[in-house]
């Protein structure tokens, strides 16, 4: 009894401690940044934020642009980590495939990273796409995690060797200091004894061997370079922000900043790195303003500037990878590396266009800033000498006026606009211009310039020709908008507020505040401009209704390829009809608020039916519109599921085979008895082929008049017909007389070219029509279906049926299939099931394909108001 006793205490025990290292993982690092917080505090009673605010505008352009360089160089020599251990694992991926899904995992890393999860999540996704196998990329990550310290770990190592320690504000500190750096310190060493043994690298393919000690001695020397290489950033940075921080004493604070930073798990080190190093800094006598402008240059060239560059480059890499996440994460479960590392790339998914939309935006606003910062003072002096004043007040005006209209064309961008594009290249290319003209402000315009050329690299992704005004997402964007124009509006009363000889009207080089005041009405001028743009521009085209050609086309497709189950609907004519590049298929579709609802799969030739949907996908995306598939068929799940397409049940298809079809036996029952009975009713069937003569139409519509009155109902729509004279005379007429009086009919679809489907849509009879009269109609129309050699016959729809009759339905159906148990009352769907069910029919899933993401309930309240003529038509209807 005790060995059980043992394991179950150990088994109970397990959940503790993954508790408490959930909960360490959290107090780690808000207790470094706490500790930081309160460092930094008592180092902020000197901090001038004027001083700094005049050294960042201070720094000059080119040696900026050096700089960016040697960030980029840097992050970029990191990947000949990835290089050198793949080519110990003998992968067979080019250097260039290599380097580039390196310098992407890295520049997220820098700053995103999760206790390491996002690197290895990027490598993990790019290796997967290259078809690696999995043992080969577990052991990439593996060996490329355990590299990220050997440099810093040599750092360390040579910061203790030439006492170059972190200047610290006492002797506990010093203490506490010089502990943590010897515990990295030790991490070199225990390195490369520890992968010397075969127990502890066992997630290594086993026919891998160990690494050997020249491999070890490279990889060592490549994360050496590349902390040097950061720390040579930081130099720089701090230089050109006139802090001439002594190499020495750079290194031995950026060695204890680092491990610290890593060490606190916040991503990038920020915070912690940023206040260790400002600390230890100021207390070694460098000017506050100085150290914290360098920091912030730092963070810009070594964090962000990767960071947007391997977001652009990686976006489309890992946006393909997504839809295997889910059978990728089955494969992972199997090896013990990922059980740590998780899945965070998921959320990179087709992050480029987005990033193309913020740095659209992030442009609008530099504008904007730096109307409203004053220019520096050497600036002024130059442009005094070299423009004249009209070209400057000009230039200050319309950036502004520019500026606003960047913001709002941002949204444009992340919808891809065409338009949208074409205007803010334009925008972005002269404000490059006025840029220089008005404070030669060089940094402003190569931003400027760069966005423009990323824009100018995705020139065929903007596709799109109009959006939503009035989404989530759009709302989104008009806050960030109205913000930034109230933020400068309110700078613009500060420094009017500040400026005792304001004028509005006076013009003069260093006149700032008079200028922001004139820009003020600028920005206005832009919100008012965009909002009228916006209006006009992106408002989505009137989609058309067929014309009689339209139709007499659309028949042709049906009648050569067939034309499914709901194709004789089209010719009611209130439904729209894309045909796609190939003209050879036919989507019938009804619109309704956003959604593009198309009925039944596209018509046309087998191979180009999923061609026809990606089409008519892209054509509802071009317009910001939800593409939606009412009333698919089972044969046809596949190519919804292949493109995308999340998948409801809505019911059962009541399809007869018309080659077992007799009034003979058992199963036909009904039918022969309503027949048998037609005789002592006096009731007598016809067909008539259209076109129709003004008197038979007029009693049709006599007893269409008197089914609907009886029925307290109206005519619907889209997915079921109404009377109509044009509509009727595509089709048969079959008509049941009572000695000589019409009392019933129906319209028969035709069922279209190759395997097609006949089917009846209006069934209309008088109050006093005989029992049996419509079964009667039935069984003489499918008889006549059958003559004409058709093969299957569909009885229609059982909405809600078999629908979520499991308890592994998705919780939408399972609520749906409480409406078919207990809403009789409001819909008969168990009686429409069982008079069906007499029939013996085969039946087929219908189902509605949608894209991921989209609430299904609020997708059949669209589609039920678009069956009953639209939003203002059904709401009449309703009470509520």
């Amino acid at each position: 009894m005790t060995e059980p006793q043992t394991e179950s205490a150990a088994a109970a025990h397990e959940p503790a401690t993954r508790g408490l290292l959930a909960r360490l993982r959290w107090m780690v690092p808000c207790g470094f940044l706490v500790l930081t917080a309160w460092l930094v505090w008592h180092e902020f009673d000197s901090f001038d934020r004027v001083n700094m605010q005049s050294t960042l505008l201070a720094v000059p352009t080119l040696p900026a642009l050096g700089i960016a360089a040697l960030a980029l160089f840097g992050v970029t020599i990191t990947g000949l980590v990835d290089l050198l251990i793949a080519r110990w694992l003998g992968l067979k991926i080019s250097t260039r495939e290599v380097m580039r899904l390196a310098f992407v995992a890295n520049s997220m890393a820098n700053t995103l990273n999760l206790s390491g999860a996002v690197g290895s999540g990027v490598r993990l996704l790019g290796l997967n796409s290259l078809r690696i196998d999995l043992s080969r990329t577990a052991a990439l990550i593996g060996m490329q995690v355990l590299t990220l310290w050997l440099g810093l770990s040599l750092m360390v190592i040579i910061t203790l060797a030439t006492s170059y320690l972190p200047i610290t504000g006492s002797e506990f500190q010093r203490l506490i200091a010089i502990i943590v750096l010897t515990g990295v310190a030790l991490y070199l060493p225990l390195y490369f004894f520890l992968t010397t043994r075969r127990t502890l690298m066992r997630w290594l393919p086993n026919d891998q061997a160990l690494p050997s000690l020249r491999l070890k001695i490279q990889l060592t020397l490549v994360s050496f370079i590349d902390w040097l290489l950061a720390a040579a950033v930081l130099y720089a940075c701090l230089y050109l922000c006139d802090a001439h921080v002594k190499p020495g004493l750079l290194l031995s604070a950026f060695t204890g900043a680092a491990v610290l930073g890593l060490a606190s798990m916040i991503p990038g080190g920020l915070g912690v790195f940023d206040g260790l190093m400002l600390v230890a800094l100021s207390e070694a006598g460098y000017d506050q303003p100085s150290v914290l402008s360098g920091l912030i240059l730092f963070r810009i060239a070594y964090y962000l500037l990767p960071l947007l560059c391997g977001l652009y480059l990686g976006s489309g890499m890992l946006a393909r990878r997504i839809p295997g996440l889910s059978r990728l994460a089955e494969r992972l479960r199997e090896h013990p590396i990922f059980g740590v590392i998780g899945l965070p790339a998921s959320l990179f998914a087709d992050l480029g266009m987005r990033l193309l939309a913020v740095l659209t935006f992030g442009a609008g606003a530099m504008q904007l800033v730096s109307a409203a910062l004053p220019s520096v003072h050497e600036h002024i002096e130059l442009v005094r000498e070299n423009l004249p004043m009209v070209a400057v007040e000009s230039s200050a005006w319309f950036s502004i006026l520019s500026g606003v209209l960047l913001l709002g064309l941002a949204r444009g961008i992340d919808g891809r606009l065409r338009v949208a594009y074409r205007l803010t290249q334009w925008l972005l290319l002269i404000n490059s211009v006025l840029a220089i003209t008005k404070g030669l402000h060089f940094g402003e315009a190569l931003f400027l310039l760069a966005v423009a050329g990323l824009l100018r690299t995705r020139k065929r992704s903007f596709t799109h020709r109009a959006m939503s005004l009035t989404s989530a997402t759009t709302l989104g964007w008009y806050s960030g908008l109205i913000l930034c124009v109230l933020v400068f509006f309110a700078l613009g009363v500060l420094a009017v507020l500040g400026d005792d000889s304001f004028d509005m009207f006076y013009f003069g080089f260093g006149e700032h505040s008079s200028r922001m005041a004139r820009g003020a009405a600028a920005a206005l001028l832009g919100v008012v401009i965009y909002t009228i743009w916006q209006a006009f521009a992106v408002k989505r085209p009137k989609l058309a209704l067929p014309t009689q050609t339209d139709l007499e086309h659309a028949r042709d497709i049906y009648q050569t390829y067939g034309g499914g189950e709901f194709a004789h609907l089209s010719f009611v004519g209130d439904k729209h009809l894309f045909s796609p590049r190939d003209h050879h298929s036919i989507v019938a579709y009804g619109a309704v608020r956003d959604r593009l609802v198309a009925l039944g799969s596209p018509c046309g030739p087998e191979e180009g039916i999923t061609r026809a949907i990606l089409d008519f996908r892209k054509y509802a995306d071009s317009q910001d519109r939800v593409p939606v598939f009412y009333e698919v068929l089972e044969p046809d799940l596949f190519r919804y599921h292949d493109l995308g397409f999340d998948l409801f049940k809505l019911g059962e298809l009541a399809l007869v085979r018309l080659e077992e079809f007799t009034l003979i036996g058992k199963r036909w029952e009904d039918l022969r008895q309503a027949v048998n009975r037609s005789t002592k009713e006096q009731l007598s069937f016809e067909m008539l082929e259209g076109p129709f003569d003004a008197a038979l139409l007029a009693e049709v519509k006599r007893v269409s008049d008197a089914w609907l009155s009886e029925k307290g109902a109206r005519e619907k729509s889209f997915s079921l017909g109404h009377f109509k004279a044009d509509y009727l005379n595509w089709s048969p007429l079959a008509l049941v007389r009572r000695a000589g009086e019409l009392i019933a009919f129906a319209n028969v679809s035709r069922p279209y070219g190759p395997n097609g489907t006949a089917s009846v849509d209006l069934m209309r009879h008088v109050a006093g029509a005989p029992r049996g009269t419509m079964d009667f109609l039935f069984a003489r129309v499918m008889q006549w279906a059958k003559d004409q050699g058709y093969e299957q016959f569909s009885l229609g729809m059982a909405p809600l049926s078999r629908v979520g009759d499991n308890p592994y339905a998705r919780i939408n159906e399972r609520l749906a299939a409480l409406a078919f148990q207990y809403g009789n009352k409001l819909y008969n769907y168990q009686g429409l099931r069982r008079y069906k069910e007499k029939f013996a029919p085969q039946w087929v899933g219908a189902y509605l394909a949608y894209p991921r993401g989209v609430w299904v309930p609020s997708l059949l309240i669209d589609i039920a108001a678009l069956v009953d003529g639209g939003y203002p038509r059904w709401l009449r209807l309703k009470k509520f």
